[in-house]
Parts: structure tokens; sequence; C-alpha cells
């Protein structure tokens, strides 16, 4: 219960930030070119900063000690944004170092968290799934709740939302989450290996590294979504609220698939579900590509469940599957870093000068991304690529 409410403070942050962070950086003057630059370089810096956090995170004995400072940073980071001022050059720099800090902190948090509470929940015997399904709930909670507040306070309202769930996070830390060392002795930082040696051990694993990359297609196929569909749907007449109803819509489809798909996914297995979720991907992003329907954007907003949820779990599961005991924390770090750090934040970049050419038609290439994801995941699965690590064997024993 402690790790269920604690995604729920963590998610209601990120519920108003995903969706509505552009339209308040449009309200202070930035452009769509600006905006994706700012969204996008603190991803793209995921690939040094999510490896770092990792490795630094593996030196406490304390779960939630890291978590703690990182929510702590997010909060001033983004707390500071309101005091921004100056000509629009010099907002847009302000802007880039502060969200890139605070999202940084932010992002770092959650593949820590999925590490913890997929561990402890292997101790206590509770599903990961459910636990992480109330953090997809308070995200729908943020959306609609934060629809309406913007047509009563106005678009400062995004920001003093992030700020106020950034605080609740940093008090969860503190005091809500369980105050549990490590519960395997082997998954506290190893000592027979150095920093730089135990991040060469995983990238010399090329199943991991094939995986990394097909899940960084397929999560970096959100970025347009992420960065512009708000911004499409009002050009197209929609209103705030109905913008926020149509994003809580996709992730109570990822909510539901988290909490009732379990036998699907056990059916299925984690190849299979992701291989699912990079074909839905296709389908979703090539007809978000052709028409800005309101009633055909209902259902696809459907897919959501199988393009990030499925995926996101397939890629938890895998990078277990495919790490050392004692290594799965940088290794959810990486994946967390690249798939959905680095390679969105790419697509992000590439998304702020597409939307100013093309508009709603630059989801094609969010579709294309999902065919590359989908030709690598195919690949691995039907060749059954190699998946023994190059590691010692007796770094396989874990504990019974």
């Amino acid at each position: 219960m402690r790790q269920a409410l604690f995604y729920g403070l963590l998610c209601s942050g990120t519920g108003a930030s995903l969706p509505f962070l552009p339209s308040w950086l449009s309200h202070s003057g930035m452009s769509a070119k600006r905006i994706g630059w700012i969204l996008a370089v603190p991803l793209i810096a995921r690939a040094l900063t999510g490896p770092l956090s990792g490795l630094w995170a593996d030196r406490f004995v304390k779960y939630r000690t890291p978590l703690f400072w990182l929510a702590v940073t997010t909060t001033v980071a983004f707390a500071l944004m309101g005091l921004v001022t100056g000509t629009e050059t010099q907002r847009f720099w302000l802007f880039l170092i502060l969200f890139s800090i605070g999202y940084t902190a932010s992002a770092s948090i959650t593949p820590l968290l999925d590490a913890m509470t997929m561990q402890l929940g292997r101790s206590g015997r509770f599903s990961f799934a459910w636990v992480r399904a109330s953090g997809s709930a308070a995200f729908i909670f943020a959306n609609i709740c934060l629809g309406y507040l913007l047509q009563l306070a106005g678009v400062n309202a995004v920001l003093a939302w992030m700020v106020a769930s950034a605080l609740c996070v940093c008090l969860g830390a503190r005091f809500l989450l369980p105050a549990h060392s490590r519960l395997d002795p082997q998954l506290l930082a190893r000592n027979d290996l150095p920093s730089l040696g135990r991040l060469a051990t995983l990238l010399k694993n090329r199943s991991f590294v094939l995986l990394i990359i097909s899940l960084g297609c397929l999560q970096a196929a959100h970025s347009y979504y992420y960065a512009f569909s708000t911004l499409i749907w009002e050009k197209a007449g929609l209103s705030p609220a109905l913008c926020g109803y149509l994003w809580a819509f996709a992730v109570l489809s990822e909510l539901l698939f988290l909490t009732f798909g379990g036998r699907l996914r056990h059916h299925l297995g984690p190849w299979r579900l992701l291989i699912l979720g990079a074909a839905a991907g296709i389908l979703r992003w090539g007809l978000m590509s052709v028409t800005v329907d309101l009633w055909l954007l209902w259902p696809l907003q459907v897919l959501h469940g199988l393009t990030f949820a499925a995926v996101y779990l397939a890629g938890l599961e895998l990078v277990f599957l495919l790490v050392p005991p004692g290594f799965e924390g940088l290794g959810q770090a990486i994946n967390s870093a690249y798939a959905s750090g680095t390679m969105t934040g790419i697509g992000m970049a590439v998304s702020g000068l597409v939307f100013e050419v093309c508009g709603a038609r630059g989801y094609s290439l969010m579709a294309v991304l999902c065919v590359i994801g989908l030709t690598i995941a195919m690949w691995l699965f039907l060749t059954k690529t190699d998946t023994s690590p190059p590691w010692p064997v007796s770094w396989l024993r874990r504990s019974s």
C-alpha cells in the first residue's frame, strides 16, 4: 500500500506536466521549436544522467534515501521556473536549464522505484502491476482535475500543480516509503567491479542492447503525442477540459490493462507482449497522422494500454531476465534513460521542427519508429538470440 500511494504521488505530477506543460510554455512566450527543445534536452541527456543516477543510487543502503534527495531537487527546480523573468531568449535558457534539472531528478525516481517495488513484491508476494496501476489512476485524476482547473484559474495552475506534487513526493519519500534496506545483499553496489566495469558488463550483452534499442523506438514513438497532442487538439477546436479527458481516457486504458491484463500477460509472455504493443503503435500513430476526428480519437486512445503499458511491463520483465543479480537497479536505470529518455528526447527535438511544418501528419514518423521497434523485437524473438550474460556463472546464483 505504501508503494502504491507513492506511485500515486509521483504520477499526479506527471499527469500535469506531460499533457499541459507545453501549453504553459506557449503561454510564457515559447515557440513550438523552443518548446520541443525544452522538453527534449533533459530526455537526450538521460543517456548520461540515467546511468549515473543508477550508479549513484546503488551506493545507498536504504531504498528511499536517493528518492528523497531527487524529489527535493525536483521541487526546487520547478518552483524556480515560476520566478523566471527577462527577454524571450533569456527565459528560454532559464526554462531549459531548470526544467532539465527538475525533469532529470524526477525521471530518475521512476526506475529506482520500479526496481525497489519489484524486489519488495517478490519478497512480499504482492503484484507489481497492481501497485503500478495506482500511479496510472493518479495520472487520470490529475488530467481531469487540471483540465477543469485551467478553465477556472488559468494556465499558471499547471506549474503550481507540478510544484505541489513534487513537494508531496518529497514528504512521501521521507515518511511514506518503508525504511527497508535492500533485501538481498547482492543488490548493494558490488565491490568486485568498479562502477564503469559494472556498466560495461551490461553493455557487452548484445541482446540487452538490442532490447533497449527496440524499447527506445517504441517509447520514443510517443514523443509527438506527449509534446504536441494537446496543441493539435486545441487547434482543432477541442476545449482544455476535453483534452484532459482524452489524456485521461488513454491512461484509463493503461490502468485497466495493468489491473486486469494479468492473464493476457502471463499467456503471451514478455516477448509476445512487446510485439503486440509495437503492432498497436503502428496502427495508433498511423491513423492519428491522417485524422483528428473526435469519434476516432477515443478508440485510438484505448490503444495506449498496449503502446505504453504493454511495452513498459514487457521491458521491465525482459531487463530483469537479462541482467545478473545486483544489476537490477542499473539495468532499469539504463532502460529508463535510453528507452524513455534519450530516444524520446531526440523524438521531441525533431517533433518541434516537424510540428511547425506537418501538424498532425507528423504522427506518421512515430509509426515508422514502431516499425523499427517491431522489427528488432521480432528478430530477437524468432532467432532466439543468445541471452547468456558475459559475467561469471557464480553471479547468477540467487539467494533462496
